[in-house]
């Protein structure tokens, strides 16, 4: 169960790890201001900032970032 810091506050997600970042913001933890548009990470719809560093979440595994400060745009609003 990953254990995810999201816009400053600690949330675990019962999934596999090799989900991906982008479906388990969404449709586990309720956070749909990150949006699906391609899947492939060229779109950019899906980003998200990870350490700082702009990120598309849908091709990055909810286990590798397990421990980082992943800040969505409900996190900016």
């Amino acid at each position: 169960m990953p254990r995810l810091i999201i816009n400053g506050q600690t949330r675990e997600a019962d999934v596999d790890p090799d989900t991906p970042l982008l479906w388990v913001l969404r449709d586990t933890l309720g956070l749909t201001g990150t949006k699906y548009g391609c899947g492939i990470a060229q779109c950019g719809a899906c980003t998200v900032h990870i350490d700082g560093a702009a990120t598309r979440s849908c091709s990055v595994p909810v286990g590798s970032v397990e421990g980082a400060q992943i800040t969505t745009i409900e996190g900016l609003a």
